[in-house]
């Protein structure tokens, strides 16, 4: 295999870096780069015939999966702070035809694909480039040709990662529970009395754990900014007895996770005026406030010292650790000085998460953490338990669309959908899609219980009843799913000790029977799904509408059978002894 090797300015670099296999098997290849010196840039570029390719995947494409010219390269970035080094090239039957994975998650990288139309050579290209790597850098290119699907070849670049990134978070049950949030309903002006009273209605609905998202530090209206964040005190205001809270919500049964905007001091807090000199930037417009330098231990310090205070005097039992992604490092940053005791804001920023996981979990061991997209690489990960979708409010396919992809390039950890949201006049049916778009993910709620009327409340506790009994299937074994070009057409997930199939129909009509007790789930709307038994097995097919209840049963042994099943609903298939 020949790779072309420069300086991202089309020098060579074949004299001063190498690149050269390791290990041969089965479909993968392993190659090791090694650079002596200290380089800029190092651009690795190969090319792959130009057949059987149909669409891009990588960790931040989003609903973009087309396969672009050589002007206008499919590219993912990837660092400490955000996305993950993977890009595959995908089959039209989900298959990979390509995918390539760097073994450095930390430093700056970017993964690239074009169709080579200019030179009439038939091929693609795909190219590996790494910035500001140091003397004796060396690192590892993965580059998988199987042809296995989507899934499995992300599980297996993830489990590749974790040789190396080994988790310092455990992973709690807890993290898997379903989960109220208060950011779209309260936003900035929660309040303790009317919150525990929705509280109170989430418990009866099965809601186990509880995110008091911004605004809680907010005396007086919220700003939509973050110039009140820094100084981390309850408002009295909102919170007149915030250790009350704090047990209400317990002894509802609840965990509570609380948020904090870990970079940021506003202009407005006592926390600016201490750190003021002590700043990576600072930020008008949406922000108000500036990014603390956390390469000052004493500004380390004061952070995880917070995250501690929580835990132990009020008993919280997780953090949602927000805007990590804005610790950077960047030439407009200060320079290295006195009173730093590390030089980069990358190394920083590890110091500073496996402090804030030592200091809370030395209080309570089984803690929950809770990051979103884009932070979502395997270095940043082993300090989180709980991974959340980032906010697409009221967009059910986005919401899909970045839970499956989570949930494939993972392991061991409790993937989260971003908050759903709803009116209150609008339709079960409708609701209960938003639910089973995001079936394969923990969902996190984000809707005044008090407001619902009674079939909305109805719907929500049939689907997180129906969620605690499947959790196993639906949320800790592998998933599969169809078309990814497409944002995933159907997806489904096999529990063997459990002999049971959960799929979920999103833009398919037919599905083939796996000849175990299988849910089909209905969210392509109105009309028949075609059931295939093509071993004309006896069923029982048992109809169930969206809220979970039964409205008839009938058996079959035909290769095929058209049921309608209502919009929001499914059908069990379980076959007859």
């Amino acid at each position: 295999m020949e790779f072309r090797i420069t300086d991202g300015r089309g020098n060579s670099l074949a004299e001063a870096v190498s690149v050269t296999p390791v290990h041969t098997e089965g479909g993968v290849e392993i190659f090791a780069l090694q650079s002596k010196t200290r380089r800029e840039r190092i651009r690795l570029e190969w090319e792959e015939k130009m057949l059987d390719h149909y669409s891009v995947w990588h960790p931040t494409c989003g609903r973009n999966r087309g396969l672009p010219q050589w002007f206008h390269e499919q590219k993912t970035g990837a660092c400490y702070y955000c996305g993950a080094p993977v890009l595959a090239a995908v089959r039209a039957d989900g298959t990979v035809r390509c995918a390539v994975a760097l073994a450095d998650a930390v430093t700056q990288t970017e993964l690239s694909y074009y169709v080579d139309d200019f030179t009439g050579q038939g091929n693609v290209v795909f190219t590996a480039e790494l910035r500001n790597t140091g003397a004796d850098y060396a690192t590892q290119l993965r580059i998988d040709r199987r042809e296995i699907s989507l899934s499995r070849t992300l599980g297996d670049v993830w489990r590749w990662w974790a040789g190396t990134y080994q988790p310092a978070a455990a992973l709690p049950e807890d993290a898997f529970a379903p989960l109220y949030s208060s950011w779209y309903n309260f936003h900035q002006t929660p309040e303790q009395g009317a919150l525990t009273a929705d509280l109170k209605l989430a418990a009866e609905l099965g809601f186990k754990t509880v995110i008091l998202d911004d605004g809680w530090q907010i005396e007086g209206a919220g700003t939509k900014d973050y110039r009140k964040s820094g100084d981390w005190r309850a408002a009295p205001d909102k919170f007149p007895d915030f250790g009350g809270f704090v047990r209400d919500v317990h002894a509802l049964g609840q965990k509570l996770i609380l948020w904090f905007s870990v970079p940021f001091v506003g202009y407005e807090t006592e926390a600016y005026r201490r750190f003021k000199d002590k700043l990576l930037t600072e930020t008008d417009g949406y922000i108000y406030a500036g990014t603390m330098d956390i390469r000052y231990p004493v500004v380390r310090r004061y952070l995880t010292d917070t995250y501690a205070r929580y835990t132990a005097e009020y008993g919280i039992d997780g953090l949602k650790l927000d805007f990590i992604d804005s610790f950077r490092d960047s030439a407009e940053n200060p320079a290295f000085c006195e009173g730093m005791d590390v030089s980069t804001v990358t190394e920083a920023a590890d110091l500073l998460l496996r402090e804030t996981v030592q200091a809370v979990t030395a209080v309570k061991p089984d803690f929950l953490f809770e990051y979103r997209q884009n932070y979502v690489g395997p270095a940043i990960l082993r300090y989180a338990n709980m991974l959340r979708v980032c906010d697409c409010a009221f967009d059910p396919v986005t919401n899909r669309i970045g839970a499956v992809d989570l949930r494939m390039m993972t392991e061991n950890i409790a993937v989260h959908s971003d908050m759903l949201l709803w009116r209150p006049d609008e339709i079960a049916e409708n609701c209960a899609l938003q639910l089973l778009n995001i079936l394969f993910a923990v969902p996190q709620i984000s809707v005044r219980l008090a407001d619902l009327p009674e079939t909305q409340l109805r719907l929500l506790k049939a689907h997180l009843r129906y969620r605690e009994a499947n959790r196993r299937v639906l949320l800790r074994e592998r998933i599969e799913a169809s078309h990814p070009e497409t944002g995933y057409s159907a997806v489904w997930a096999d529990c063997a000790e459990e002999d049971r199939r959960v799929t979920v129909l999103y833009a398919e009509r037919a599905c083939t029977l796996c000849g175990r007790n299988e849910d089909v789930w209905n969210a392509a709307g109105g009309g028949d799904t075609v059931l295939l038994n093509p071993s004309h097995n006896e069923n029982r097919y048992t109809v169930y509408d969206c809220f979970c209840e039964e409205q008839r049963q009938f058996t079959s042994s035909d290769a095929a059978v058209a049921v309608n099943v209502p919009p929001g609903g499914y059908v069990n298939i379980a076959p007859v002894k």
